[in-house]
């Protein structure tokens, strides 16, 4: 398909014999929408309405004509795309045409208003984003901090720890009293409506989805649970569906009644302030929503499809957990998408206005960096994280926001995570699995989300952080 037209205004013509074509043209706040072919004329017009959420469309169509179906279509999806009024106006026409050509010519006209609504959904998302209040206020404090994170980051590593290796333990010891908590994740599914780029679990990936029963997560939590853990991460992949979210409650209810695991943090994704709220109600206690870059165009890059990719949404995601009871929330960063000093200040930016917004919340930090997840992922990072600017990015955090919770993954190798330890980290994974049911092997091929780095038993972390003055914990 081709188009061509400026901003909200624009035609696209059908790459076939039959040379169809869509124009879509703003008329105020509403959408006009053509669909033609052949001789051009009135077949039909359909008129969709966006109300409480729902695109309801109803069409008129002209004595002897057939193009209704086309017409319905196209504004129905153009009204859920753009969240506006649109008239569709439709009409086709070939002399002397078989069934077969006219079945090519409805599917030709459907696949030209898919391609529409399309174009004109990520128009309303990147705007959406752009216009977004939050994402102002979180740049307006990464503006303020820039000047310390850049003069801290030009330091030399080893002359940063000289001067900052007291203060943040000190910090640590304060709000943490040296514990460091032990956690395992337990992955429940690998299912995702979202095509991320970068992500192992992306909608694109080529293999055989696995979503874990609520009798055999309960087995995975009572194997965690015999080993010692008390509190766990529960994480899937992104399926923002009600029928998904009831699946979650259900797991969470049986895990907290049947094993010896007494809290429970989710990496879900970003849902409704409703869907939250029926988490919270069935007991989880923590909430991880990560960004992954604040850059608007490398977010609308790398999340090519699904409803992640509506960026504002996902920002104000962690607010609607807070409102929703969640009084323990996690943000993060994928580093490597974006520029990581900007990133970094914008993390810093979203925290404070959380702690604006709501200052008795619970804030923590994750900072995976990029990997190559599997042979097909042909996604190349914009830049590439030394160990010593990771560990630069976890100390400034340290520092700057001293009673927060730093976690640390498996995704790191084992001397960066010995070398934070004394430096404040409060939460780090051993003995992990990244694939639904690997702890008990109840699947038969385990597609994990990203690699391990880190491979150390459970027990030689707890003599590592022992090692280390420090006190080990599993809930």
């Amino acid at each position: 398909m081709t188009h061509i037209g400026s901003q909200g205004n624009f035609e696209i013509v059908s790459n076939d014999s039959w040379n169809l074509t869509c124009s879509v043209q703003t008329v105020g706040a509403d959408i006009l929408c053509r669909i033609h072919g052949g001789e051009v004329h009135v077949g039909s017009v359909a008129l969709a309405q966006w109300v409480e959420g729902r695109a309801f469309t109803e069409c008129l169509v002209a004595e002897g004509h057939r193009e209704d179906t086309i017409a319905t279509h196209a504004a129905h999806r153009l009204c859920g795309a753009s969240r506006q009024r649109v008239v569709c106006v439709s009409g086709i026409h070939f002399d002397g045409i078989a069934k077969e050509e006219i079945d090519e010519i409805s599917q030709s006209a459907f696949q030209l208003a898919n391609r529409a609504s399309e174009m004109v959904g990520d128009e309303r998302l990147k705007s959406s984003a752009a216009a977004n209040d939050l994402l102002k206020r979180i740049g307006l404090r990464a503006d303020r901090v820039a000047p310390s994170i850049g003069s801290f980051l030009a330091q030399p590593w080893e002359e940063l720890i000289q001067q900052h290796r007291d203060s943040a333990a000190q910090a640590f010891s304060m709000y943490f009293d040296d514990r460091v908590n032990l956690f395992a994740p337990l992955y429940l599914s690998n299912a995702c409506l979202n095509n991320c780029l970068y992500c192992g679990f992306r909608q694109s990936a080529r293999f055989k989805r696995t979503t874990l029963t609520a009798e055999q997560a309960v087995r995975e939590a009572a194997f965690l649970a015999d080993r010692g853990f008390r509190v766990l991460d529960l994480v899937t992949g992104e399926v923002p569906t009600d029928r998904f979210v009831d699946y979650v409650c259900g797991v969470i209810e049986a895990i907290l009644k049947k094993t010896e695991i007494g809290g429970l943090n989710l990496n879900i994704g970003s849902l409704s302030s409703e869907q939250y709220q029926r988490l919270r109600e069935a007991g989880a206690v923590g909430y991880h929503l990560y960004q992954e870059t604040y850059d608007p165009a490398t977010y609308f890059e790398v999340h090519a499809s699904g409803k992640k990719r509506d960026m504002a949404s996902r920002l104000e995601g962690v607010h609607r957990a807070v409102e929703a009871g969640f009084g323990k929330v996690g943000l993060g960063l994928l580093l490597g998408l974006g520029d990581p000093q900007e990133e970094l200040g914008r993390l810093v930016g979203h925290a404070e206005v959380l702690r604006e917004d709501f200052p008795s919340l619970n804030i923590g930090f994750s900072l995976p960096r990029i990997q190559k997840v599997d042979e097909e992922c042909e996604y190349a990072p914009h830049s590439t994280i030394s160990d010593a600017d990771f560990m630069k990015y976890m100390l400034f955090l340290r520092l700057r926001f001293p009673d927060a919770n730093l976690t640390l993954t498996t995704r790191e190798g084992q001397g960066i995570r010995d070398n934070l330890l004394p430096l404040g980290i409060t939460k780090v994974s051993a003995e992990v699995s990244t694939s639904p049911g690997g702890y008990t092997h109840l699947v038969e091929s385990e597609t994990g989300q990203f690699s391990i780095s880190d491979e150390r038993t459970l027990e030689e972390m707890k003599r590592i952080i022992e090692a280390a003055d420090l006190i080990p914990v599993l809930g």
